[in-house]
């Protein structure tokens, strides 16, 4: 009698065991369906940040000069860290170079560098959490003509201007006076504020001269601000539709800023996201002159800004 009621206490104690576990394997499903949904999966849905990250921000927008002006494509200070805090005998232009797939011009899924003879045997190898491992989407093009800037400020730096602390919502590409900034998308103009008519600097005076892009890809809309603009070189006006590539306005000084350069800032629902692993760089060469809308021809060259740090 005593060894039924163990077995049938066996067998309640199986089947409530089994029922948990697919309960948990049910919600797991749930849950990982809605995180897909939100994208939380993807790519580019990301704040970036890496904290502390000012100790390396001059060896990585050192890199990010000769890769991103050259046009050979985009990795993330997060991807490069991940090995170089693993083993800092590597160098940053070697972990970035390993990184990015030569054709496609993307960073490569973690997984595929992790098959590489140098790093399959590291530790962060083993799990690879919290590491793209996925193809990229890059539905943006440039927001100028990369072989005509140098890198100032990357998203999300920590820096110091004015005297002030703060960490860097967007991209600075610093370069010389009314260099065109251009469309990222076929998209509508949503803002065109050009308060300055002087090109002065004004460190209460915000992104200065702005114009806010609208860009919607796969049904999430994101807003590109392009900040710190020429006066009066708006070629476009609020409700306006443009195409990729169309030029949007010139460069300058206006506002908080502490010499000509683009301020380049993506955002989506809210949120701050990084722009430059949007930007597809397949077209990208370098001395690369992007084409004038609605015909050919390209945009006229800007000399480089030689000498001058911006960092606003």
């Amino acid at each position: 009698m005593k060894d039924k009621k163990k077995k049938k206490g066996n067998l309640i104690m199986k089947i409530i065991f089994s029922s948990s576990i697919l309960t948990t394997a049910l919600f797991m499903v749930i849950i990982i369906a809605c995180l897909m949904v939100l994208d939380f999966f993807g790519a580019n849905i990301t704040d970036g940040y890496v904290e502390g990250n000012m100790e390396y921000a001059e060896k990585y927008r050192s890199v990010l000069n000769k890769y991103l002006k050259n046009g050979y494509g985009y990795v993330s200070l997060e991807r490069v860290l991940y090995f170089y805090l693993v083993d800092d005998s590597l160098t940053f232009d070697e972990i970035y170079k390993d990184n990015l797939d030569s054709d496609s011009k993307k960073m490569l899924p973690i997984s595929s560098v992790c098959e590489l003879e140098k790093y399959k045997y590291y530790s962060v190898c083993k799990d690879m959490s919290g590491q793209i491992d996925e193809d990229q989407n890059k539905p943006f093009s440039p927001p100028i003509d990369f072989s005509k800037i140098s890198i100032t400020s990357f998203f999300m730096e920590e820096r110091i201007v004015f005297g002030n602390y703060d960490y860097h919502g967007g991209w600075d590409l610093a370069t010389s006076n009314q260099t065109p900034v251009l469309a990222t998308c076929d998209g509508e103009i949503k803002k065109v504020s050009f308060p300055f008519k002087q090109n002065v600097t004004d460190t209460s005076g915000g992104g200065g001269n702005q114009i806010v892009l609208s860009c919607i890809v796969d049904d999430l809309d994101y807003r590109v601000t392009y900040a710190h603009l020429y006066p009066g070189s708006a070629k476009v006006k609020t409700g306006d539709k443009v195409t990729a590539g169309q030029q949007l306005a010139g460069v300058v000084t206006t506002g908080y800023s502490t010499g000509p350069h683009l301020h380049y800032q993506v955002n989506l629902n809210g949120n701050k996201v990084d722009g430059m692993s949007l930007v597809d760089f397949t077209n990208v060469k370098p001395g690369f002159q992007p084409l004038t809308p609605g015909g050919p021809g390209t945009l006229p060259t800007n000399p480089y800004n030689n000498g001058r740090l911006i960092r606003p």
